[in-house]
C-alpha cells in the first residue's frame, strides 16, 4: 500500500510540475497494478488531453463516466475531444447534456453545438484546395510554422539535434527533445536539401521557435524559453486554458520572450532581447513581422487583454526602438486563445484561435486591416482547417500554393508541415444505406438504415485521416469529392456485416453529384438473404458478367468480416425432376463459390449447396399450375451465416 502511495505521490508531482508526459507513464503503471481508481482514470484522460491526443483522451473521459456522480468537467472535456476528432454527433450530445447538468454553461454549450453544425457543413462542402503532408520536412516529431528565408525555409522542431548532442534534453511535458529552428533549402518546387539546425546563436538548450524575418532578411525575430527562478506561478497560468506549454518545478517557471539578431556575413549575430518580453511577469512570443518590416505582431497573455492570449503589435520607432505594445483589438481577440500571426505580402493577417467559431482544436483565421483597426474576420473553412489545430499558413509569391501546420493526422503524429495548393473539381457524392431485408414474396428488399459510422479514406493517401460521417434517418449521407482521387467508403454498424465500397467519381463541375448506395447485411446467423441478379441461361451453370458483380460484392463482404463463413445455396423451380433439379443446382451453386474462390477467399469459408426444388417459397409444386413470374421466385440464389460453433462440422 505504501508502495503505491508512494509511487501516486511521485505521478501527481509530475502532473502538478506539468511534466504530463512523465505522469502518464506513472499513472499508468498505477493502473495496471489494481483496480481502476477514478482519480486514475481522470489524471489519465487529462494528460492525453493536455499532450494533445484527443483520440485517446476521449477514450479516457468516456471511462470516467463509469464512476458515479459524473463530473461536468470531464463531460465537458469527452465533448471536446469528440469534437476534435471530428465526432460532432456524439460531441452535440454530450454538449447537450452538460448544458443541462450545468444550466450556467448553457449559452457556451449551444455555441460550441452550433460550431460542430458548421463544421460538418463545412466538410460537407469543401474548399477547392489541396492540403497535402509534407513528407520531406516533417517527421516523427513536431514540425511547425514554416517560414521563408531567402532560398530557404526556416521552421521549428523538437527533432532533436542528433545522438551525438550532448545538451539534448527531454522536455517533461511532450516527452520530446526542446524545440529548435532549422533550415532546408528549396532544390526543387517539391525537394529540400538536409534539414539542419540554426547556429547555437539561435538555438540555446531550452525552446527556440516560430521565427520572422524582415524583408531584406537581414534580421530575425523568433521566441525563446525564459526559465524564471523560484517564482510562484501566476493563478492565470495555472488554468487549463494555458496557451503554451508551461512547465515549472520548486525552482523555475518557463516562460516565453521574444529576441531578435542580425545577419553579417552569413551569421546570427547582435542576439537582443525585444524591450517588451518581460519573462518575469508574462510570456511574450509568436513574433510576425509585417511585409515592410514595420510593425511586430506578437502573441501574449499580459495583463488587460480580452481572454487566455491576444495579439498585439508594436512599431519600429528606430533601429531598435519599438512603441508600447498595443492590444489588436476585440474583432480579432476574444476570451479564448488567438496566437501565431502572421501578416502576408498583401497585407492579410493569418492567425489561429480557438474562441472565434471553428471546426475543434485552432482554426486558422483571416482578417483585413492593420494595428488595431480590423474588418472581415473569416475561418478559412475546411480542409484549411479540421477538427485538430491548424496554424502557422504561408502563402509563396504566387498567392495560391504554400504551407501551413497542423496535427490533423491524428494521435500517432505529432504537429507535421502541410503542402497547399489548388485542387482539382471537386464534386458531391450523395449516398444511401439501406439494410437488405427478407421478402415473403423471396427476393429481398431494401429498407434505409440509420447510423451507419462511414469511414471515408482517400486511396493512396496513408498519412490522412478518414472523414468520418453517420448517415441519417433516412440512410442519407454526403461528402465532397475530388474527380483526380478514388476512395474507399468502409460502414460499419453493431449487428450488421462491415461493408466497403470503392468509388471514383468523375467530377467535371462543382455542381456534378456522384450517387451510390451501400447495402448492409444483417450479422445474423441461418437467416437466408437473396442474392439479386444471379441468373444463369436455361438448363446451364455457367455465370453471367451480372452475376459476377453480385458475388464481387460479397467476395468483399467476406474480405472485411474475415470472421463469417457462409453457405451459399441454390435453388431451382419444380419443373424438370427432382434428381435433375439437384443437380443443377448444385452445379450453379458450385461454380458460384469456386467464383469467390478465384478471387484470393479461403475455401472453408464458402460452402457450396444444392438445394434443387426442396425449399420452394410459393405452392408451385409439381403439377400446380404457376405463372413465369412466380417459377422465377423460386429461381434464386442465397447465402447465410454459419454460425461458429458448426466451424469443422456438418452444416
Amino acid at each position: 500500500m505504501a508502495q503505491g502511495q508512494a509511487k501516486q505521490t511521485k505521478a501527481d508531482k509530475h502532473f502538478s510540475d506539468y511534466d504530463y508526459a512523465l505522469a502518464l507513464g506513472e499513472y499508468e503503471k498505477l493502473l495496471e497494478q489494481g483496480q481502476p481508481d477514478r482519480h486514475i482514470v481522470e489524471r489519465i484522460a487529462d494528460c492525453y488531453r493536455l499532450i494533445n491526443q484527443p483520440g485517446a483522451a476521449e477514450f479516457w473521459y468516456k471511462q470516467t463516466m463509469i464512476f458515479p456522480n459524473l463530473s461536468t468537467a470531464n463531460l465537458f472535456n469527452y465533448a471536446n475531444a469528440c469534437r476534435q476528432n471530428g465526432k460532432y454527433q456524439e460531441a452535440k450530445r454530450a454538449y447537450q447534456q452538460f448544458a443541462q447538468r450545468d444550466p450556467s454553461h448553457r449559452e457556451e454549450a449551444q455555441k460550441l453545438i452550433k460550431a460542430c453544425d458548421m463544421a460538418m457543413s463545412w466538410m460537407n462542402n469543401p474548399l477547392s484546395v489541396d492540403v497535402l503532408l509534407d513528407s520531406a520536412l516533417s517527421s516523427s516529431f513536431s514540425d511547425f510554422s514554416p517560414v521563408f528565408f531567402k532560398n530557404n525555409l526556416v521552421f521549428s522542431s523538437d527533432r532533436g539535434k542528433g545522438k551525438s548532442s550532448k545538451d539534448q534534453k527531454v522536455y517533461g511535458w511532450t516527452g520530446a527533445p526542446f524545440l529548435h529552428l532549422y533550415q532546408a533549402e528549396r532544390l526543387t518546387d517539391s525537394t529540400w536539401s538536409k534539414i539542419e539546425p540554426l547556429e547555437k546563436s539561435i538555438n540555446t538548450k531550452f525552446h527556440n521557435a516560430t521565427a520572422s524575418f524582415s524583408p531584406d532578411f537581414d534580421e530575425i525575430f523568433f521566441t525563446r524559453t525564459k526559465r524564471v527562478k523560484k517564482r510562484v506561478l501566476p493563478q492565470e497560468l495555472t488554468t487549463e486554458g494555458s496557451w503554451q506549454r508551461y512547465s515549472k518545478s520548486d525552482d523555475f517557471v518557463d516562460r516565453l520572450e521574444i529576441y531578435s539578431a542580425t545577419l553579417v556575413k552569413d551569421k546570427w549575430k547582435d542576439v537582443k532581447l525585444f524591450p517588451y518580453s518581460k519573462g518575469e511577469s508574462y510570456s511574450v512570443g509568436h513574433p510576425a513581422l509585417s511585409p515592410d518590416g514595420q510593425i511586430l505582431y506578437f502573441a501574449s497573455d499580459m495583463p488587460g487583454g480580452y481572454g487566455q492570449t491576444d495579439i498585439y503589435y508594436c512599431l519600429r520607432q528606430g533601429q531598435n526602438a519599438w512603441s508600447e505594445p498595443v492590444n489588436a483589438g476585440p474583432m480579432i481577440n476574444t476570451p479564448g486563445k488567438e496566437v501565431f500571426p502572421l501578416v502576408q505580402s498583401n497585407g492579410v493577417l493569418y492567425f489561429s484561435s480557438d474562441g472565434h467559431l471553428g471546426m475543434g482544436g485552432l482554426d486558422i483565421f483571416s482578417a483585413r486591416g492593420n494595428g488595431d483597426v480590423w474588418e472581415g474576420v473569416e475561418n478559412l473553412y475546411y480542409p484549411f482547417n479540421s477538427p485538430r489545430d491548424d496554424f502557422g499558413l504561408i502563402y509563396q509569391k504566387d498567392g495560391k500554393t504554400g504551407f501551413l501546420s497542423s496535427n490533423r493526422g491524428g494521435d500517432g503524429t505529432s504537429d507535421d508541415i502541410y503542402r497547399i495548393g489548388p485542387s482539382t473539381v471537386p464534386c458531391k457524392v450523395a449516398g444511401g444505406t439501406f439494410v437488405r431485408m427478407p421478402n415473403p414474396g423471396g427476393r429481398t428488399r431494401k429498407m434505409p438504415l440509420e447510423g451507419v459510422d462511414l469511414q471515408v479514406s482517400i486511396n493512396g493517401d496513408p498519412n490522412g485521416a478518414p472523414l468520418r460521417l453517420l448517415s441519417d434517418a433516412a440512410g442519407r449521407f454526403v461528402f465532397m469529392a475530388k474527380g483526380s482521387q478514388s476512395y474507399t467508403i468502409r460502414g460499419s454498424k453493431k449487428g450488421y456485416l462491415t461493408k466497403t465500397v470503392q468509388i471514383a467519381p468523375d467530377c467535371r463541375r462543382l455542381t456534378d453529384t456522384v450517387h451510390i448506395e451501400m447495402v448492409l447485411d444483417r450479422n445474423t446467423y441461418d437467416q437466408a438473404i437473396v442474392l439479386d441478379n444471379i441468373y444463369y441461361d436455361l438448363d446451364k451453370h455457367t455465370l453471367r458478367p451480372e452475376a459476377k458483380e453480385e458475388l464481387n460484392q460479397i467476395v468483399d463482404m467476406l474480405r472485411e468480416n474475415p470472421e463469417v463463413r457462409i453457405e451459399l445455396s441454390s435453388h431451382t423451380d419444380s419443373r424438370q425432376t427432382h434428381r435433375y433439379n439437384q443437380m443443377l443446382s448444385q452445379l450453379r451453386a458450385s461454380t458460384a463459390v469456386l467464383y469467390i474462390l478465384s478471387k484470393g477467399i479461403d475455401a472453408k469459408r464458402v460452402v457450396a449447396r444444392g438445394y434443387g426444388e426442396t425449399k420452394l417459397l410459393n405452392k408451385c409444386h409439381d403439377g400446380v399450375s404457376c405463372s413465369e413470374q412466380q417459377h422465377q421466385l423460386n429461381r434464386r440464389t442465397e447465402f447465410r451465416l454459419i454460425k461458429p460453433s458448426l466451424a469443422g462440422g456438418k452444416e
